[in-house]
């Protein structure tokens, strides 16, 4: 069974926000959250839990990063590092940052895939404990990659993470599903026509709601934007929204 602690799986999502307090005041209202910080090397770190269940981090961007957009970035877990990063390389993927070492032990690095999503890496520290996805509202219970080319993801992320693909035709829309072990791990899908030229591939962050269009309503009245509004799917309602920073992200009720 894939969970946080597979090796090649997603297990973890943070925001890289300039306004910290706002993005702890809107998701703490909006998912339900009990936010609880620590203090690192680095600045405070707020974590969004929903009852003893860790969902998500939220950090303020330090001062090398003022005046980028705030960001959801999606995590991977890996057994080492270093041949992680080499293998990036080698895939014609890029390290944008060296690893560096966060509370617990474990090290980080950011990189990009061949068509410019980045994500982070992390190996080592505690070992994770549980499912990471999960259907319960306020959770993360999915990630997707947006990008301009199918087959040269597909290419990357098969000869870093071992990921395989499957694509099927649904809701009139192709949609690629990532897989390891036979499981699914993400999801991956074309950039819509609507998104502007300039805006790169990225990696979404799906969050679990009870109400998909309550969700939506929140959002707004929060300060934030409806980007996509209520849209039906097979396994039920989604919406794409912005918190008041810019932000964007992804909110799933499920049928």
């Amino acid at each position: 069974m894939i969970n946080a602690a597979t090796f090649g799986a997603p297990n973890w999502v943070d925001l890289s926000t300039p306004n910290i307090d706002g993005a702890v005041d809107f998701y703490g209202e909006l998912l339900g959250w009990n936010v609880t910080t620590m203090s690192t090397p680095m600045g405070k770190y707020h974590i969004g839990k929903v009852g003893d269940h860790q969902a998500a981090g939220m950090m303020a961007q330090g001062p090398q990063m003022l005046g980028q957009p705030p960001v959801w970035s999606v995590f991977i877990y890996v057994k080492d590092i270093e041949d992680t990063l080499n293998q990036v390389e080698e895939a014609f993927g890029h390290v944008l940052a060296a690893p560096f070492e966060i509370p617990g032990g474990a090290l980080v690095s950011v990189i990009a895939d061949p068509t410019g999503a980045m994500m982070s890496v992390i190996a080592g520290g505690e070992t994770p404990d549980g499912i990471y996805f999960s259907n319960e509202p306020g959770a993360v219970c999915w990630v997707e990659l947006l990008t301009r080319d199918i087959a040269k993801a597909a290419a990357f992320y098969a000869g870093v993470f071992g990921w395989t693909t499957a694509t099927a035709n649904g809701d009139g829309t192709e949609y690629t599903m990532f897989k390891l072990g036979g499981e699914d791990v993400a999801g991956m899908m074309m950039m819509p026509d609507e998104v502007p030229a300039e805006a790169p591939a990225h990696w979404a962050v799906y969050f679990t709601v009870d109400d998909c269009a309550a969700a939506a309503k929140m959002t707004d009245e929060l300060g934030g934007r409806v980007l996509m509004p209520t849209t039906e799917i097979g396994m039920g309602r989604f919406a794409v929204l912005e918190d008041p920073q810019g932000a964007k992200f992804e909110v799933m009720e499920f049928a």
